[in-house]
């Protein structure tokens, strides 16, 4: 059977890459890349398991285990924190996909109340027991939060990873007070990198998918691009107060020698072009 659209739900699509364990499919309707195989990322042998922080990913969330302020993605939650405050004070922020907890950390070092929602039984318990942080285990959708009672609600490269994105967005609306704010982080697929990809992907006539598929990563459900984020964002009534486009930190990048040496590249070129590959977005609730 397939999948409809996750974001405007639609059945007429079309496979854009077939990889080896599971395709990307464009809807032929809003645009949106998806992964057609996406199952979720919790339940048995879930897919954010200890192993998807201590070994799949260990790059990206090694120094969170030990000293969190060391960590790459710190000074960036720190910086965005400061600029929302320039919109409202700190209040009850929620952070749907928590993780760890860095972000929820640096949010209390300034002052905020912090909550957290997480599907990863391992990282939600980890939070809780090594931090004293309040984390919700499970998904957005089976929290039971009361509506209009949260400052701020962030998705650090969450969104992506959800199975159901325009309905989270829209919980995400639900929670959040009146003149409040939404944070989005997520991967940009129209940008620098994804077009090479792509197109040594077309010119093998889908042989060399490697790189596709270290781009278009398995644990992705929606794969945005800045005019599909913006679609989400009207479809559940949210302003936009700025998108910002920014590389993902090299040094939490699991790569080789030579595939370092080639993101510097690409990432040097990609912020002439401005086809940086992930966006973080700031937008606001309406006052009515």
């Amino acid at each position: 059977m397939e999948m409809a659209c996750p974001l405007c739900k639609a059945n007429s699509t079309r496979t854009k890459y077939r990889l080896r364990e599971y395709r990307v499919d464009e809807c032929l309707g809003c645009g949106l890349q998806f992964n057609a195989a996406f199952h979720g990322g919790g339940g048995d042998g879930e897919l954010f398991s200890e192993d998807y922080y201590r070994a799949r990913h260990h790059e990206a969330f090694a120094a969170q285990f030990d000293d969190y302020r060391s960590d790459a993605s710190f000074p960036v939650y720190d910086s965005w924190l400061a600029r929302i405050e320039e919109h409202r004070p700190p209040g009850r922020v929620l952070d749907v996909g928590s993780a760890l907890g860095t972000f929820l950390l640096a949010a209390r070092d300034r002052g905020w109340e912090p909550q957290g929602i997480e599907i990863s039984e391992f990282a939600a318990k980890h939070a809780r027991e090594k931090h004293d942080l309040s984390v919700f285990h499970g998904d957005l959708g089976s929290f039971d939060g009361a509506s209009e009672t949260f400052d701020l609600v962030t998705f650090w490269d969450s969104i992506e990873h959800v199975a159901t994105p325009l309905e989270d967005a829209s919980k995400a609306v639900q929670l959040v007070k009146p003149g409040g704010i939404v944070l989005f982080t997520t991967d940009n697929f129209d940008c620098l990198i994804a077009d090479v990809a792509s197109i040594l992907y077309r010119l093998t006539a889908g042989r060399m998918n490697y790189p596709i598929e270290r781009v278009f990563i398995d644990a992705n459900l929606s794969y945005f691009t800045v005019a599909t984020f913006r679609d989400l964002l009207g479809r559940v009534g949210l302003k936009e107060l700025c998108l910002e486009k920014m590389e993902y930190p090299l040094d939490k990048i699991k790569t080789s020698v030579a595939e370092r040496l080639a993101l510097k590249t690409f990432y040097g070129l990609g912020k002439i072009l401005h086809r940086q590959a992930q966006i973080t977005v700031l937008a606001q609730k309406g006052d009515d």
